[in-house]
């Protein structure tokens, strides 16, 4: 991902995501559930880790080969540290990683603590990599127009005004006070990847032109217990 002054764009997010809330009136009633799958298989924040792996999903190390996580969670703990996520038929690698949180009063595993961040890079995925579905929204390939038009469809109170056209993002939030965040890259920071089981669209991509390069989905904002580093 390009490099930003993250200062900068924190702030530039919180007002975003603070004109959103004004103009939906933050109504948690009035918005889309989100979801998102890979491979078909949903991973469900607030779940537990141990969920999405009943579902037919692993934990892999970077390189996509199953590796169980070795994080362990005191009680009422958040961890930064991400768990790299695939799936158990080929191809089993993927882009997603999620971030852990442990609500219970004992220690955890991380399979036992529960999901409170998903994070999707779009850069590094390639047509050998299992499909990411955001509410059946395939954004790998979309230009920062189309995902606009795309979250529109499906509810979600977001249009091109809140698009922060200094930094390229946008955020938005669904039902339960998650948070979604949305980056866009230029299209010269991408490339097709061919692949064996090729399953995405072959675009040329635009140099010039905005797509869709990372998705975030959070309920961070809402846990009251420890982080750690």
């Amino acid at each position: 991902m390009r490099k930003k002054s993250i200062v900068k764009k924190l702030l530039a997010l919180t007002c975003l995501f603070s004109s959103i809330c004004m103009f939906t009136a933050c109504s948690a009633s009035e918005k889309p559930e989100v979801t998102i799958t890979l491979d078909g298989k949903e991973i469900g924040l607030e779940e537990t880790l141990q969920s999405s792996l009943d579902r037919g999903l692993i934990t892999t190390d970077v390189n996509g080969e199953e590796a169980e996580s070795t994080l362990v969670f005191g009680a009422m703990e958040v961890s930064y540290n991400s768990v790299h996520l695939g799936t158990e038929a080929t191809p089993h690698r993927s882009e997603i990683t999620v971030m852990l949180y442990n609500d219970t009063q004992s220690m955890n595993t991380a399979a036992g603590s529960k999901v409170m961040t998903l994070n999707y890079d779009l850069t590094s995925d390639s047509s050998d990599q299992a499909p990411v579905l955001f509410n059946d929204i395939d954004f790998w390939g979309m230009t920062q127009d189309d995902a606009v038009a795309a979250l529109a469809e499906k509810g979600f109170g977001v249009d091109n005004d809140k698009v922060d056209n200094e930094y390229h993002f946008l955020v938005f939030s669904g039902k339960n006070d998650v948070t979604v965040t949305i980056d866009f890259n230029l299209g010269s920071e991408f490339e097709n990847a061919g692949g064996t089981a090729p399953q995405k669209k072959v675009l040329e991509f635009d140099p010039d032109t905005y797509y869709v390069s990372g998705l975030q989905a959070s309920i961070s904002s809402k846990l009251n217990i420890d982080f750690d580093n």
